[in-house]
């Protein structure tokens, strides 16, 4: 059994348990092959001095989490950044001392890149890295604008992996478009947890149930949805839309505006286990994402036989196909995903859920993505 190192940029932590939490179902799946140890570091802005937290998650997956304290101030980026690169050194020094890992695996490359790179020059380790980030995308938002030394060391981390992973093919054609990945980067899907996202049959009711779920964030397009949602209000109001996700007040005032108090309901963040419980109840997913690297929640809806009215883009009709397991809106049209609401709930629209739920449950499980990431780290190791 492999040792291998996992080194996110993201990862769920105390402070939260969202980031990265795909990274950690990657990391569980690898687990089933491989011994898996995962080293992350993040502020704490309750503390005043460094903890480090150990946790095993199962037999063969081990996390350490360095916190650190906050530095506010002209220097924090560069200060921080030390910080972690000292705090990872250490774990490293703590956990292999009479032994190394046989492969270095790094989600995100930046900045966790930046410690596979010195493991690399100094003690001769190979490392691979997986890629999550919509930052790579042609319509990303500058949601995160990259500094000098990031847009420096990126291509480098890249030209000195020995092999490149992407979530979709859609993420690895902008890694070759954008000559960070030289051949087509391996695709291996995220996972779904195929025993709570499952498929359930449901009551027959006279109210249409849609379910939003996501950070509410620009690249989720939420203004743009609920701009559809009244538009569909004016023709008819039999259904509701439940979103789950952080409530924010801009959002609850523009419902409130558009007269949507009796359409709309904030969920807030919810257990995960109960996100699944939500989709199950309804009878589509709204997703009217500007952007995706391959899209969780819409592999989940599907695992549980839950059809997905989503922006057609190229990562989403990896997953949708129009009209079978869902509908694709015309990207950022309003009017259109309006329409498409509609015409899901005048047609009847249906789907074969329980079939539908089968085929996504064998390709996004943790056994099969496992053994994905088991055969691409023998390809490297030998």
């Amino acid at each position: 059994m492999k040792h291998i190192l996992y080194l996110p940029s993201w990862f769920p932590s105390r402070r939260d348990p969202y980031p990265g939490d795909f990274i950690k179902r990657h990391a569980e799946a690898a687990s089933l092959y491989n011994r898996i140890i995962i080293f992350y570091t993040t502020i704490d802005e309750t503390i005043e001095e460094p903890e480090l937290v150990e946790e095993k998650i199962n037999e063969n997956l081990f996390v350490y989490i360095y916190y650190y304290p906050s530095v506010k101030n002209i220097l924090s980026p560069v200060i921080n950044g030390i910080k972690r690169f000292s705090a990872l050194r250490k774990i490293y020094n703590k956990v292999f001392t009479d032994s190394s890992p046989a492969l270095v695996h790094v989600h995100v490359a930046y900045p966790a890149g930046l410690f596979a790179l010195y493991l690399k020059k100094r003690k001769g380790l190979e490392y691979i890295i997986s890629e999550h980030d919509g930052i790579y995308m042609p319509d990303y938002d500058n949601h995160h604008i990259p500094g000098n030394f990031e847009k420096k060391m990126v291509p480098v981390i890249y030209k000195n992996a020995k092999k490149i992973h992407a979530v979709s093919k859609s993420l690895s054609k902008a890694l070759i478009d954008l000559k960070l990945a030289i051949t087509n980067p391996i695709i291996i899907p995220n996972v779904v947890n195929g025993k709570i996202f499952k498929y359930r049959e449901k009551k027959k009711r006279g109210t249409f149930i849609y379910i939003h779920i996501s950070s509410m964030t620009n690249q989720k397009n939420p203004e743009g949805m609920l701009e559809a949602i009244s538009l569909v209000k004016k023709k008819r109001n039999d259904f509701i839309l439940k979103i789950v996700g952080p409530v924010k007040e801009k959002f609850k005032k523009m419902a409130k505006d558009l007269l949507l108090d009796e359409q709309v309901i904030f969920m807030g963040e919810i257990p995960y286990s109960e996100v699944a419980k939500e989709i199950t109840n309804s009878d589509a997913m709204v997703h009217f994402t500007r952007y995706e690297t391959f899209g969780c929640v819409i592999a989940e809806s599907l695992c549980c036989g839950v059809p997905v009215i989503a922006s057609e883009l190229d990562v989403t009709k990896e997953l949708i196909t129009d009209g079978v397991n869902g509908l694709l809106v015309a990207e950022n049209n309003i009017n259109d995903l309006a329409d498409k609401i509609l015409y899901f709930m005048e047609s009847g629209f249906q789907i074969n859920s329980k079939q539908i739920a089968e085929e996504n449950q064998q390709k996004f499980n943790y056994g099969v993505v496992g053994k994905m990431f088991d055969d691409l780290y023998g390809s490297v190791t030998g």
